[in-house]
């Protein structure tokens, strides 16, 4: 009578079918037509809450002749750049996101997921001392205590002062609270968000070949459902179609199920999004590309395959790359709001008003910018903690934290143009070799010039969640 050399991988692939897959649960795919298991659906809702805080500087020229240089500033001729510190941002957001899968075939699995933005509050404050007593705070006018400052004046938003016995008030970039005072009107955004849909496939499953590692490959689509956001409105959508490409594997041991996974997105702008192509020599139209790794384990410190309840914990780290593109910014409203109020009449109104480029010969050329500004690529770090709970054949619950950083990136770092004539310039109406179609339409000098850029900095973003799915 024939029997297995080695019994315990036939019992495993004979539990296969009716117990919990040996994929971890992000690389797992559910699938149909299966003699034991004719057909899977999954519902799942999701609910987390986000918070973003970080620290916003701009750019300065200091005078090296008259002070010394700070040391790790960028040195040009007798000044140097150096990045001031402005402000602090906080962004709170609260989102529900149900999700469908339905298994379409052997391994194959269609999901879709329909976001919905209960309250996402942004606020802006000037900057404290960051802990430092001897750092001076950010306020609309310069205090000195004898030679020391300890109140900085603020480029964003200088407020009214006395300059020589005449009441000045400059124009701000956009308003900012101080001392209880009202600031920029910064909407609470809330609704419907942009559906995802996804395929994913797993070639080889380690729930069908015990020899083989887990290995899904997924191809979705983001759609612009939403309502983009604008400055006269709370849509809570981006305004682009995404694709979506990416891969994974994982190997389930005993109490340890290792994975990987692999994303690149691409996004293209929607005909009724703020991302316009005015032509001539603008460098970008829509974001830039993110391409993302992460990887991690499933700790499995309990598991009954006959009762099909299982108790996990995921730990997993993980990096994005955001290439350089138009997007949305921490600054999108305040910039966009601060745009439309500002008097480029105005005392100090040709560096803080956000006008496009006036020497371009677009329909947008002085106008008010939109608060789509050029984001310099930057990379996010980020780490997780999960544990989840497979209850029994049709309910799962789960937890996650997570915490992750942005690299330091400039905000607003579109080129004035493209030297088209080789003079090595770019040049403006008042110059002979003036050609508009070397200007860049979404140039806005007031935050693109160099010293007057705006920098993220100090990022961090806490996120907690909690996830329910009903398993069918």
């Amino acid at each position: 009578m024939w029997a297995p050399r080695r019994p315990w991988l036939l019992a495993i692939g004979l539990l296969g079918t009716a117990s919990p897959a040996l994929a971890a649960e992000r690389v797992d795919v559910i699938d149909a037509a299966d003699e034991a298991d004719p057909y899977d659906f999954n519902a799942e809702v999701t609910y987390r809450r986000s918070l973003r805080r970080a620290k916003i500087t701009r750019e300065f020229n200091f005078d090296c002749t008259k002070t010394a240089c700070p040391e790790d500033s960028i040195q040009v001729g007798g000044g140097a750049l150096v990045h001031v510190k402005e402000l602090r941002y906080e962004r709170t957001i609260h989102e529900i996101v149900p999700r469908l899968r339905f298994g379409i075939w052997h391994d194959l699995e269609l999901s879709l997921e329909a976001p919905i933005v209960l309250s996402d509050d942004q606020s802006l404050r000037f900057a404290g001392n960051g802990g430092k007593k001897s750092s001076p705070v950010v306020g609309p006018t310069e205090i000195k205590q004898g030679e020391r400052v300890v109140q900085a004046e603020s480029t964003v938003a200088p407020g009214p002062r006395l300059v020589n016995g005449m009441q000045q008030d400059p124009e701000d970039l956009f308003a900012v609270p101080y001392e209880g005072e009202p600031g920029v009107d910064l909407p609470t955004r809330a609704g419907f968000g942009d559906m995802l849909f996804m395929l994913r496939w797993s070639p080889f499953a380690q729930d069908r070949d015990v020899s083989r590692a887990t290995w899904t490959v997924e191809a979705g689509w983001r759609a612009p459902t939403g309502e983009t956001m604008a400055v006269d409105n709370e849509g809570v959508g981006r305004g682009v179609h995404e694709l979506i490409v990416g891969t994974a594997i994982s190997r389930r041991y005993q109490y340890l199920d290792p994975y990987a996974r692999f994303e690149a997105v691409f996004p293209f702008p929607a005909n009724d999004s703020l991302f316009k192509d005015y032509g001539d020599s603008q460098e970008h139209v829509g974001p830039g590309a993110r391409t993302s790794f992460d990887f991690g384990a499933e700790i499995v410190p309990y598991e009954d395959r006959v009762k099909q309840i299982k108790v996990y914990i995921d730990v997993g780290l993980g990096a994005v790359y955001h290439a350089e593109g138009r997007d949305y910014s921490e600054l999108f409203d305040a910039l966009a709001r601060g745009a439309l109020e500002c008097d480029p009449a105005g005392v100090g109104g040709d560096i803080n008003c956000g006008r496009y480029a006036a020497d371009s010969r677009s329909e947008i050329a002085g106008q008010p910018h939109d608060g789509i500004t050029t984001v310099e690529q930057f990379m996010t770090f980020k780490g997780r903690l999960g544990l989840g709970v497979q209850a029994s054949k049709f309910l799962r619950l789960g937890a996650e934290v997570s915490l992750a950083h942005d690299t330091e990136h400039f905000i607003s770092s579109a080129e004035v143009g493209k030297d088209r004539d080789g003079s090595g310039l770019v040049e403006n109406k008042s110059d002979a070799n003036y050609d508009p179609a070397e200007q860049n339409p979404t140039y806005v000098p007031a935050i693109d010039a160099v010293g007057r850029r705006l920098r993220v900095e100090e990022t961090t973003v806490f996120q907690v969640g909690f996830n329910a799915a009903v398993m069918f």
